[in-house]
């Protein structure tokens, strides 16, 4: 490029320069001297002057802003299932809570009426090993809640119902002996025992418990029944009915006195 080209476009540049310079300034005018513009333009270097002014207030108030964490031991574990035709097993009676938010928010919860519980919903689950998210509940949106744990592995067993028959046991006061008593008769001698095909199967006696603490007389008493394994242990099963009626005799004393 030769020494007049050169100087052409500088020129150029400065024509170009110019008139963009001209058109800003018109435009600034315009901003600058327009009633509703200027308005604008005031605001907004306002909020500009504000923002500068008050950025460490403002950082610390969207950015840093105070969190207090509260634990909640043993929150109660409601099972939503059908018990009637399932047994569920693996959930826990209880689990804590860790509750975090604003300082306001958490006292707000500690004031509360409505207890915080804890919901295993598992009316949706097939029988078998299933694992189960749990939720808790009662607690404000604006509150972050952590469930420990947070998820189990639960059993889902279907019920099965089964006859069983029904015998008496005793229970023998102090001062008494078995010998004192002639006779137990059950009213009902078979009883349907629903539960688990598994504790089914274990199940080895259903007795009717009887109490003859201060008896020495015959009675009738309504007693409850209670299914027992090899062990002797009790079983936690459904027995329909619950109690039977069971009459108890007393043996006859046949010593007897006599004056001559």
């Amino acid at each position: 490029m030769d020494r007049k080209q050169a100087q052409s476009f500088l020129e150029k540049c400065k024509s170009v320069g110019a008139g963009l310079f001209s058109r800003l300034s018109k435009l600034f005018d315009k901003i600058i001297y327009h009633k509703k513009s200027s308005i604008i333009v005031s605001l907004l270097v306002s909020i500009g002057i504000c923002i500068g002014v008050n950025f460490d207030d403002i950082q610390y108030t969207f950015f840093n802003k105070d969190l207090t964490t509260l634990n909640v031991p043993g929150v109660a574990v409601e099972v939503k299932a059908d018990t009637e035709a399932y047994e569920i097993s693996g959930v826990p009676s209880t689990v804590d809570l860790t509750l975090t938010g604003d300082p306001a928010d958490i006292q707000s919860f500690r004031n509360q009426t409505n207890q915080a519980v804890v919901i295993a919903d598992l009316r949706t689950f097939a029988e078998g090993d299933n694992v189960v998210t749990l939720q808790a509940t009662n607690i404000p949106k604006q509150i972050d809640t952590v469930v420990n744990p947070a998820t189990v592995e639960v059993e889902v067993q279907k019920k099965r119902t089964q006859s069983f028959p029904v015998d008496a046991e005793l229970l023998i006061g102090i001062g008494q002996k078995k010998s004192d008593f002639d006779g137990v008769t059950v009213a009902q001698s078979m009883v349907q025992v629903k539960a688990t095909q598994d504790k089914l199967e274990s199940i080895r006696k259903v007795e009717a418990i009887v109490d003859t603490t201060g008896k020495n007389s015959d009675f009738t008493i309504n007693a409850p029944l209670v299914a027992y394994d090899a062990g002797g242990n009790k079983l936690d099963v459904e027995i329909n009915p619950s109690s039977v009626e069971v009459s108890v005799k007393i043996k006859t004393n046949t010593n007897t006195n006599s004056n001559d």
